[in-house]
């Protein structure tokens, strides 16, 4: 079996662009990955092109050699568009591995270690008065566990650049999470995000705000490149901490794993690389009882990945998901998974689990004309940009 093409479609909606890459066989057999990355899809999509050459004629089966070509091959390597590039070709050829033996992703990887994967939705808790209205539905629905903006942005900012200033913000975060605690009740968890938006001193004034809420995470507390400011957190904060949504390899990983600086690690497999290189995270973090809380605000595609993964990782804890998806992707996917009660199951179906219509995704993508979807920006009262 030979790869003949590498296709890519995106799908244009508000705030993000969706890229998809399917990897094209002579036995006939397509595999399906998802190489979003906000803000980049153009860059991704002709680095999709570009890697497509190179592994044309390639045995699909043989993804370690396919993977080890491509990082080496990339002499600036490390960054996110080549890895979320690659991690769509990765998981195309997970599934098409699984296709070709009839029998899912999980059990190529040794499992299923569990039978149903949790989940943890979002929500948006702008003021301890939107909770009910938020957070009510979620419990009817059987969720189990919700994360939100631990620091939310001004009152009355605009959608896509917005003001924040941290001490404020650290006090309203603090009393939203409260009323959410108190909504909720002890058995509901409450995972908390910061996007990074908080130098390390403030991060310890919100944990020690929040420390008697029981609060599963804190997720990004701080800067992602500031691998050091993690040793400072991890001595004063009473929290757990979780980070590496923005980390897209195990050696970008390894000193935060190598000194425990964290208790949750996050990698997302659109951008690290694919499952090939997650499981290796993932089983070098279970080495230091860290566990695994996969990111994915993706399309159904990395929600498959991710579900896939999670039931053949010792250390799986949550996987993050958007519910419910845009209508418009049950017109273009077959085979979307489905919350129930908070969980998810063991699919049945071979490889991934999940396929594209293309020519009803290629009419999406006409239709809307695809530009990129802006980034969000976010600034200090004095205008000085700090990350979103």
């Amino acid at each position: 079996m030979q790869i003949t093409a590498v296709d890519v479609c995106t799908y244009r909606r508000p705030g993000r662009s969706f890229v998809w890459a399917l990897v094209r066989t002579d036995a006939g057999i397509t595999g399906l990955g998802e190489a979003t990355l906000m803000g980049r899809s153009q860059s991704v999509r002709s680095c999709l092109g570009e890697m497509g050459e190179v592994i044309r004629g390639m045995d699909p089966l043989a993804s370690e050699d396919i993977w080890w070509r491509l990082y080496l091959g990339d002499r600036r390597r490390g960054g996110a568009v080549t890895a979320s590039a690659m991690g769509a070709i990765d998981v195309a050829l997970w599934d098409i591995r699984g296709q070709a033996l009839g029998v899912p992703i999980y059990r190529l990887l040794g499992g299923p270690l569990r039978d149903r994967v949790r989940l943890y939705n979002h929500a948006q808790l702008p003021t301890p008065e939107s909770v009910p209205d938020a957070l009510g539905p979620l419990i009817d629905d059987g969720w189990t566990a919700v994360k939100f903006m631990a620091t939310p942005s001004d009152p009355g900012a605009g959608p896509r650049r917005e003001r924040f200033d941290p001490r404020p913000a650290v006090r309203r975060g603090a009393a939203v999470v409260a009323a959410a605690r108190e909504f909720v009740g002890p058995e509901f968890d409450l995972l908390l995000e910061t996007h990074g938006r908080l130098r390390p001193v403030d991060v310890v004034a919100f944990a020690e705000r929040v420390k008697d809420f029981d609060i599963l995470f804190l997720e990004e507390p701080t800067r992602f490149e500031a691998a050091e400011s993690f040793r400072m957190l991890r001595e004063r904060c009473p929290t757990p901490l979780a980070t590496g949504e923005r980390l897209y390899s195990r050696w970008q990983f390894q000193p935060l794993i190598e000194n425990e600086w964290v208790d949750i690690i996050q990698p997302d497999i659109v951008h690290a690389h694919g499952i090939t290189e997650v499981k290796k995270i993932a089983d070098y973090a279970d080495a230091h009882l860290i566990s695994l809380a996969p990111h994915n605000p993706q399309s159904p595609v990395n929600t498959m990945a991710s579900l896939q993964l999670d039931l053949a990782c010792h250390n799986f804890l949550i996987q993050e998901v958007i519910w419910p998806f845009p209508e418009q992707f049950h017109e273009i996917f077959d085979g979307i998974p489905e919350p129930r009660r908070g969980y998810m199951y063991p699919p049945d179906a071979p490889g991934l689990g999940i396929t594209l219509d293309l020519e009803r995704a290629r009419a999406l993508e006409r239709k809307r004309r695809h530009r990129p979807a802006p980034t969000d920006e976010l600034q200090l009262p004095d205008g000085t940009w700090i990350d979103f």
